[in-house]
């Protein structure tokens, strides 16, 4: 199969309950699904919580530009699935990435000029995500909630954005740039030593952030 090359993203930060989870996986197999029948769409990434007790699951949607990746978040279809995940687990998180991930990983490349793997930026975005997002809800999302949820969330995905844009994204690409261009076939031990550290890092901010938030 070729590859395809992604431009544009929207990662979504759903909160499941684990009761729900079953539910979930198929509401987001249905959906999936359906984003396959709209120009462009070229693939779902979906990030389950790194411990299994967290409740927060992360899904990337990729399309081949800003304009599908519109008219499928904009399309009634989308419209009609959303109400039905709204009812059963609630609210959720939504970032639009213009451009792809490509942007936040142009100077990662590898020895052949070629830009870092997909399941690699996908990870290094879901680190800087998750922590920003749990950041933002414990501290921000009390004070924005009584403006409403349209407001709330327009407010929280700004400030996600600006802080992942200017703040996070630049440090984490640098530290990680090491593992994000070195190949698997090339740099086994590289690539496997910075995926372990990532997982773990992800665990250890699941056991902090359980323990502030309960």
């Amino acid at each position: 199969m070729p590859a395809q090359v992604s431009r544009a993203s929207a990662v979504v930060v759903q909160r499941v309950p684990a009761a729900a989870v079953d539910w979930f996986l198929e509401w987001q197999e249905g959906v999936t699904n359906a984003a396959e029948g709209f120009p462009g769409y070229s693939g779902t990434n979906i990030f389950p919580p790194t411990d299994g007790q967290r409740e927060e699951w992360v899904v990337i949607v990729n399309f081949e530009d800003d304009a599908s990746l519109n008219a499928w978040l904009e399309s009634p279809v989308r419209g009609e699935w959303l109400k039905e995940l709204w009812e059963k687990v609630g609210e959720f998180d939504l970032q639009r990435l213009s451009g792809g991930f490509g942007p936040w990983f142009a100077g990662a490349s590898g020895s052949r000029g070629e830009g870092p793997s997909a399941w690699k930026m996908a990870l290094t975005v879901l680190l800087a995500l998750f922590p920003t997002v749990m950041l933002l809800t414990i501290f921000v999302a009390p004070y924005t909630a009584p403006l409403g949820l349209a407001l709330s969330m327009l407010i929280g995905n700004a400030l996600s954005v600006s802080i992942l844009q200017w703040g996070v994204m630049p440090v984490l690409t640098r530290l990680l740039g090491p593992w994000l261009s070195a190949t698997y076939a090339r740099q086994k031990a590289v690539t496997l030593a910075g995926s372990f550290a990532i997982f773990l890092a992800l665990g250890v901010l699941v056991v902090i952030f359980r323990q502030v938030t309960g």
